[in-house]
């Protein structure tokens, strides 16, 4: 598992690499709440039931960060871990996920970076050899 991240024309993108595609999700998860805040200050308090659906695992990937960062614009809410179960029927993809985490907390999560939005640009979601990769880019 890795995230490695790269500056991109003042957005901030993430390249991911993962086991299998459920993890590779989680990790996104992780990823982007590490660009709002410091994820590690982030504890599991609560949990949250997620679905989305998309015609390709890369679309898949942006309906799934998208969500995330519309529960953290509406609620403050911030993902610690993402427990994530990926399901295909034909050529449509749909995703169930537990999401686990906490309201923010200004005492505790600094805000690092304020996330305007998940981007097609440049997003790819693709099986390897032995691993699944993924790059996101987010406008900041």
């Amino acid at each position: 598992m890795s995230v490695e991240l790269f500056d991109h024309t003042g957005d901030i993108g993430v390249r991911l690499t993962a086991a299998s595609r459920e993890e590779l999700f989680g990790i996104a998860a992780l990823a982007l709440t590490d660009i709002l805040t410091a994820a590690d200050s982030v504890e599991v308090r609560e949990t949250a039931d997620l679905r989305v659906s998309a015609a390709g695992m890369d679309l898949l990937l942006l309906e799934f960060l998208s969500e995330l960062l519309f529960r953290f614009d509406a609620r403050g809410w911030l993902t610690r871990r993402a427990d994530v179960t990926i399901d295909e029927r034909g050529d449509a993809l749909s995703l169930t996920a537990q999401v686990h985490g906490e309201p923010l907390d200004p005492e505790r999560h600094g805000i690092k970076v304020l996330v305007k939005a998940v981007t097609y640009h440049g997003l790819e979601v693709r099986k390897g050899d032995d691993s699944w990769q993924a790059t996101v880019v987010f406008d900041v």
